[in-house]
């Protein structure tokens, strides 16, 4: 799985009713959100994420990031409020507050 929109596509597909679905659809909330969101690579998103956010993605790391509305970067807050919930939800259902875990569960999910 390499393109958001692939993995769109894949978690549109889906009809089954379960949290991990739920929870590749915050991910892709936030890549729709990112002020880039015309990238294409699932890799590139992540890498953005994590410059701005700090490389081990916690929700306290996300959370303590300041807005500045100076610098424009309200949706990379919203982004970053969608990741926070993704992670609430991985760790109430699954246990897993672990950001880069998460994806790899996501991925091998939805691999093709």
């Amino acid at each position: 799985m390499t393109t958001i929109n692939r993995l769109d596509s894949l978690v549109s597909e889906d009809k089954s009713n379960h949290k991990l679905k739920d929870i590749a659809q915050l991910f892709l909330n936030a890549a729709t959100d990112w002020p880039t969101s015309n990238q294409k690579l699932v890799s590139e998103f992540i890498e953005e994420l994590k410059e701005y956010f700090g490389t081990s993605l916690t929700k306290e790391k996300i959370s303590e990031k300041i807005f500045d509305p100076t610098n424009h970067n309200a949706w990379r807050h919203e982004a970053g409020s969608s990741i926070i919930e993704m992670l609430e939800l991985s760790e109430k259902f699954y246990n897993q507050p672990d950001f880069d875990k998460l994806l790899h569960e996501i991925f091998s999910y939805y691999k093709e």
